[in-house]
């Protein structure tokens, strides 16, 4: 005990003249952590030293610039969590490890060199060995991350300007189920992340245990350069999701699954080029042309990648040897020279490019035919046209070129633009002549010139001494226009702005959601997603504003025997009918013939379970007293009870619980006799946030033949009594569930969701607790895909 404390107090004391024997940070941020004004973290602010987990806490929550030394093993789990504000560089002294997490939920922060230890993946949506939620300008370096709880590092919530590099990401046995690495954007329906999410992951590491997102991307522009795959439980790499515009480049992907999985072909564009595929299977290939950096880089070669990042000593992971080492060997600070042409056709300029810190660059100006050069501009100065910038910072110079003027440009305008055309723009000789024509639209009328031609004649001339410019003005003929507004569903709200109007009127159309609605956008001759838009009235118009409903949970709707297709109601195999005790006065009456039914739609934002309620009267003694319901084409009750009114006008209800599809569904009850059946007055469905369906619409849902679950499948034996197998065969890793329903529609029994590897597959079911009878077995797949069986129980 003794001898530890001394040598206690002599790290204590050693590590302050350690760390003043160094520079802040040398090494810089790359990629997209370098726009948006940079990321610098606490800059030059004087470093302190940090030994203690609640001494890390309290200076990286700290107010103002700060750069800390986290210096030995800190942190006890899952819920020791770091709070990073703004402004911060955190960088562990060699060993440094957080056995928890940091939470980056401010901008401009750098973490460097820190080994940190998750609980082990549960797959509970649990915390991550980083978290960078909604923050801006990080940049992550030299990081050893692994067995995050859900995951190792997720970027999420309109994170911006992001760079991760030199960073191992694994998972250990300690890890058991949700090995996934690297969510970049955490939901298809997060749209307030378009334009955002602007990530570069360089010089990376996914090695053992990593089976997905490395990363899985949606909606930002993401650039994955320079990096190692080589994890052997892959089931892919790297993800496109719902508009995801990926550049995938220079990696070195080694006996890996799926390099690329372009998933549901909902991106915007992957790109694919330089990449080492080495003994790998499953999709290599992009589809389309992603985003072009606004940031240039020094790439290494695809086939040099490997061996950079892997190195044990100073590749990938918490390898700095200082606070100012950069992992193998010092690597220079670079910056990059910029140059530009001014106007763009006045010539050309060499010497863009990135340099070393101190190079001197040369840049030369050529000028095109009939330009000459005038002069530098930005970085550069003087009018020799060479001359020399000395990298000392990111720069940019202007070559400025002037026309040899000969000629001289004729530039023409309608005013307003959809009043009719010019002609007679172009570039002339000095003193030609030129003939301009004003050829008004349908609609409209000219009315005169201004600029440098005048007269209200069609045709004038105009004599080239310079440079000119006219405008032909219109006037639209008075003509009356009709807008016409909707609102989908009808429910929904209302929309202002519907009339007559004078053509070339600006109307202004305001959509006003009704209470449990929400404003989604506008279609037909408006667009966009403001609730208040305007239409030019250039012809008759019709704007229509789309509501849904609004908030989550449970909630439930109505869909009346008066509801249209668009509304939800697609077919009635019968008649509407008055009658005094319905909910509106009416009801739907099917013809009394086998077979004929009535059909409804609902659509669902997920897949889930929902309560099925229907008003009906059934009152007379030869009626029959039981109809068949179907789901999505399946029978789930081939006699649904629809039990004896006391009246024609008294009513009753039936109700059950199903399994939805994510998206639409189609609901129908059909007569099983040729008798008389129950006249409906409504149905009401109840559960996440239900909403009618548009029967005109593809219904969006995976039937048999569609299905993930394929091959050879089925319960054995069947009847049974004990126990039953349920076989499935996937053809690539999926979640399973499983849901038992009685005859009547009700679950008895599900199963857990658990991930099952391709192959055949077989789960054992206990009939024990069953009642002898009808039952129906529903496998889902994790994207909404099911098969049914049906089971009769001895």
């Amino acid at each position: 005990m003794k001898n530890t404390f001394k040598r206690f107090l002599a790290v204590a004391f050693l590590l302050p003249l350690f760390l003043t024997a160094f520079s802040q940070d040398q090494c810089s941020p790359v990629g997209w952590a370098t726009q948006n004004g940079g990321t610098t973290g606490g800059g030059t602010a004087a470093s302190v030293i940090v030994t203690t987990l609640a001494n890390l806490q309290s200076q990286a929550s700290s107010a103002g610039a700060k750069v800390i030394y986290v210096s030995g093993i800190m942190g006890t789990g899952v819920s020791t969590r770091v709070s990073v504000a703004a402004n911060k560089t955190i960088i562990g002294l060699p060993g440094a490890k957080l056995i928890g997490g940091f939470d980056v939920k401010a901008s401009n922060i750098i973490i460097r060199n820190m080994i940190v230890q998750g609980p082990g993946s549960v797959d509970v949506n649990g915390v991550d060995c980083i978290t960078i939620d909604g923050a801006s300008n990080v940049w992550i370096d030299h990081c050893d991350l692994y067995d995050g709880q859900d995951g190792n590092m997720d970027i999420v919530n309109g994170s911006n300007y992001v760079a991760v590099t030199w960073c191992k990401f694994s998972y250990t046995s300690a890890s058991s189920n949700h090995q996934f690495c690297n969510l970049l954007g955490n939901s298809d329906s997060k749209t307030s992340d378009r334009g955002k999410l602007k990530i570069t992951m360089m010089y990376n590491w996914w090695t053992a245990g990593c089976k997905e997102r490395m990363p899985r991307v949606r909606f930002g522009q993401v650039h994955v350069v320079n990096n190692l795959f080589d994890s052997k439980a892959a089931s892919y790499c790297v993800r496109a999701g719902i508009e995801a515009d990926i550049l995938v480049e220079g990696n070195y992907f080694d006996a890996v699954k799926v390099p690329i999985d372009l998933y549901q072909n909902n991106f915007t564009a992957v790109t694919q080029r330089n990449n080492v595929f080495n003994a790998t299977s499953g999709n290599t290939a992009g589809s389309g042309t992603s985003f072009t950096p606004p940031y240039s880089l020094v790439l290494t070669p695809a086939a040099n990648v490997k061996a950079a990042v892997s190195n044990a000593s100073c590749g990938a992971g918490a390898t700095m040897t200082s606070p100012t080492s950069c992992g193998c060997g010092s690597v220079p600070v670079t910056y990059t020279l910029s140059t530009s042409s001014l106007p763009a056709a006045g010539g050309t300029v060499t010497g863009a490019g990135t340099y070393t810190s101190g190079a001197v660059a040369t840049v030369t100006a050529t000028p095109a035919a009939g330009y000459t050069f005038t002069g530098w501009s930005g970085d550069a100065s003087g009018t020799s046209t060479s001359t020399t910038v000395t990298m000392s910072a990111n720069k940019s110079v202007t070559a400025n070129f002037q026309a040899i003027v000969t000629n001289y440009t004729l530039t023409t305008t309608a005013s307003p633009i959809a009043g009719g055309t010019v002609s007679g723009a172009g570039t002339y000789a000095s003193g030609t002549v030129v003939t301009v024509t004003a050829t008004p639209a349908a609609g409209y009328t000219f009315t005169g010139w201004t600029g440098d031609a005048s007269g209200t004649s069609a045709s004038t001339t105009v004599t080239m001494s310079a440079n000119k410019s006219v405008t032909a003005n219109f006037t639209a003929i008075a003509i009356n226009y009709t807008l016409t507004t909707t609102v989908s569903p009808t429910a929904g709200g209302t929309v202002s702005g519907a009339g007559t109007y004078a053509s070339g009127t600006v109307v202004t159309v305001t959509a006003t959601p009704a209470a449990g609605y929400a404003f989604v956008n506008w279609s037909g001759d408006a667009s966009g997603t403001n609730a208040t838009t305007t239409v030019t009235m250039s012809a008759n118009k019709s704007a229509t504003a789309n509501f849904q409903l609004s908030g989550g949970g449970t909630t439930t709707i109505r869909i009346e025997d008066n509801a249209t297709t668009a509304t939800g109601l697609c077919l009635i195999e019968g008649a509407v009918s008055s009658n005094s005790g319905a909910n509106n006065t009416k009801v739907i009456n099917l013809t009394n013939t086998a077979g004929k039914g009535v059909n409804w739609r609902v659509n669902v934002p997920s897949a889930g379970t929902y309560t099925l309620n229907w008003r009906y009267a059934n009152s007379s003694t030869s009626n029959t007293y039981s109809m068949k319901f179907i789901l999505n084409g399946i029978t789930i009750n081939a006699a649904l009870p629809f039990p004896k009114t006391s009246g024609s006008s008294i009513f009753l209800n039936t109700t059950t619980t199903v399994t939805f599809n994510a998206g639409n569904n189609d609901i129908r009850l059909e007569s099983i006799s040729n008798n008389a059946t129950a006249d409906i007055d409504w149905i009401e469905i109840t559960g996440n946030s239900p909403a009618a369906g548009n029967c005109a619409a593809a219904r969006g849902i995976l039937g048999a033949g569609n299905t993930s679950l394929v091959r050879k499948i089925g319960v054995y034996p069947n009847p049974a009594k004990g126990k039953v197998s349920i076989v499935f065969d996937l053809p690539a890793t999926d979640k399973i569930a499983m849901q038992i329903f009685n005859a009547n529609g009700s679950v008895t029994d599900k199963v857990g969701s658990k991930l099952f590897t391709a192959g055949y597959h077989q789960v054992v079911y206990d009939l024990s607790n069953k009642v002898p009878g009808l039952y129906t077995v529903v496998i889902l797949g994790d994207k909404g895909n099911s098969q049914v069986f049906k089971l009769i129980v001895q």
